[in-house]
């Protein structure tokens, strides 16, 4: 009887603190992996700036997702361990929305706007009830902007519509950013035309060819990174056993397959795995433990002392994508659940 009691105390521990899979995988989420976390996490919050940004790269798309991976691992506004972090990089963003609605750094354009629009969607639902009206608006005026600066093909660029640099153009990267924003934004209950979110899908769909994710819808080179963000909208907006998505899940199986890790693959490393992590992880637990395998050992072997990682979009980028890529089996976001 005792011995039975143990075994089962031990088997709800191993429920609790991750999955368990068979083909030799450790859990998903051990003290290892914690540790990485939280190492990631104390790294990020030593990068945040007084204005609540994080970092001087890239800043309001590198700051929403240092924000998603607070949240990730259960930070929310003022409360966690990093809900200050979490509550300063709110004030910051909202400061950043012109009077169109446009989230603006000077440098990240609809990419930053997209991953703004997507954190605030992904706290909406944790803020007090002051705050969470304001932020409601907000959230309205920048839906508004990528509805707007939607391309009659069903993409987006890099310029909203009401700026000089727009031009009535669309490509994969920019377009992924947007349909996964506006797919948050829809579940925190804001409205969103289907009409728009119909074409953006369509378009990744028709982006999608036997070898991968086009560039454009005109053409341009399949890469792995852009089939695994088509893949893991595709996935997100219940679409997963359409032939695209088939078509996007079997590249991206056989680019790892015979691989020590997913990193050696993608062309932007971190941006690609980002999006790879989902689609894998959405795909089931076969695949995930394909993917997360090399993965897991390169990720705890390449964090740097400081508890960060290091990239071409800087330090606070890599270090947000690692700490996501760790956290997703947690799925605190909604953002990351099957």
């Amino acid at each position: 009887m005792r011995y039975t009691l143990l075994i089962l105390v031990l088997v709800m521990f191993l429920l609790i603190d991750g999955h368990i899979y068979g083909n030799g995988l450790e859990p998903d989420i051990t003290p290892k992996t914690r540790r990485a976390i939280e190492r990631a996490l104390e790294f990020l919050m030593k990068r945040q700036n007084s204005d609540g940004s994080f970092g001087n790269m890239y800043s309001l798309a590198s700051s929403s997702l240092a924000g998603l991976a607070f949240l990730a691992y259960g930070n929310l506004y003022n409360e966690g361990l990093y809900g200050s972090c979490v509550a300063k990089l709110v004030d910051y963003i909202l400061k950043t929305q012109d009077s169109v609605g446009f989230f603006d750094d000077n440098q990240c354009m609809m990419h930053g706007h997209g991953y703004a629009t997507l954190f605030l969607a992904e706290v909406y639902g944790s803020l007090p009830p002051t705050l969470q009206a304001k932020v409601k608006e907000a959230l309205r005026k920048a839906i508004k902007v990528i509805e707007r600066s939607q391309s009659n093909y069903g993409g987006w660029y890099y310029y909203p519509s009401h700026t000089a640099g727009f031009v009535p153009s669309d490509e994969g990267s920019v377009t992924v950013t947007q349909v996964q924003a506006l797919r948050s934004a829809r579940n925190s209950g804001i409205y969103i035309s289907k009409k728009v979110i119909d074409n953006g899908i369509k378009y990744i769909q028709k982006c999608m060819t036997p070898q991968g994710c086009r560039y454009t819808l005109s053409g341009g080179g399949c890469t792995y990174t852009l089939t695994a963000a088509a893949v893991s909208v595709l996935n997100a907006y219940g679409v997963h056993e359409s032939k695209e998505a088939n078509i996007g899940m079997n590249v991206l199986r056989n680019a790892i397959k015979g691989r020590g890790n997913a990193f050696e693959v993608a062309e932007y490393t971190w941006y690609g795995n980002l999006y790879a992590a989902q689609s894998f992880y959405q795909a089931g637990d076969k695949d995930w433990a394909a993917y997360y395998k090399g993965t897991y050992k390169y990720l705890i072997s390449t964090q740097g002392q400081s508890g960060g990682w290091s990239g071409d979009y800087g330090d606070v980028f890599a270090t947000a994508i690692a700490a996501l890529i760790l956290e997703l089996p947690l799925c605190y976001l909604p953002l990351f659940q099957r």
